[in-house]
């Protein structure tokens, strides 16, 4: 969601975007006991996690190339993680 809000008595604009992520079934598979779809749907995002964990370090180290491609979730915040 991309917000923008005024300030009325000098004028000034500021703007800013908020992601919404619904992280539900990011638990560890073991204990969930989880089968099927909702296997798959926990492996997903545990795996989109990993990602974004590997973007956030690469980001911590400065490194020259963050993997944002690895995942749809490190693409969708790439603007809010820094380094366009």
């Amino acid at each position: 969601m991309h917000v923008r809000g005024l300030d009325l008595k000098n004028g000034s604009t500021s703007r800013g975007c908020l992601h919404l992520i619904d992280l539900a079934g990011s638990e560890r598979v073991e204990r969930s006991e989880a089968i099927g779809e909702r296997l798959k749907e926990a492996q997903y995002i545990n795996k989109s996690l990993s990602a974004l964990g590997d973007g956030i370090f690469a980001l911590a180290q400065k490194n020259a190339h963050v993997p944002y491609r690895n995942s749809k979730l490190t693409q969708v915040l790439q603007s809010s993680l820094g380094n366009i």
